[in-house]
């Protein structure tokens, strides 16, 4: 929602957490955003996530890793066969970004960036490390490989 407010342009949000998802929806009737953000109740990997010019995670299944304690809740499954099955679907959904879509990452995402992409900013003056980077080339995946491991 900040950069829906900081700009025009349109912006989709993901989210497993239903009652997360009813604060997003709610904050952005009061901030008169609604036309320009939409958030999907779902986790990565079970919903169609669309095509964008960009996508942006900000360590986003790192809960996955950490003790219960830490934990913001219990309300979804949590863990490393989790953690495991939602990077390999995020390096999926960049495998299959046509070119020049740019990934931003704010504390990582867990996974691997594609060799395709290439790293075109990084930001060390923030508290954590923020990266950009564009898809600038495509890689064929041979038999039994993925197209990030040629």
């Amino acid at each position: 929602m900040a950069a829906a407010l900081a700009g025009r342009s349109h912006f989709t949000g993901i989210e497993q957490r239903p009652r997360l998802v009813m604060a997003a929806r709610s904050l952005a009737r009061v901030y008169e955003i609604e036309d320009r953000v939409r958030f999907v109740e779902a986790a990565l990997g079970s919903a169609e996530v669309p095509r964008a010019d960009a996508y942006y995670f900000f360590n986003p299944f790192g809960e996955n890793l950490f003790g219960r304690e830490d934990h913001l809740d219990e309300d979804v499954e949590l863990g490393v066969d989790r953690y495991q099955r939602d990077t390999a679907a995020a390096e999926e959904l960049l495998n299959e970004a046509p070119l020049g879509t740019y990934l931003l990452t704010y504390n990582g995402f867990g996974g691997r960036v594609p060799d395709s992409y290439d790293e075109v900013r990084v930001d060390r003056e923030l508290p954590n490390v923020l990266r950009m980077w564009r898809k600038a080339r495509l890689v064929a995946a041979g038999p039994g490989l993925r197209a990030d491991e040629l």
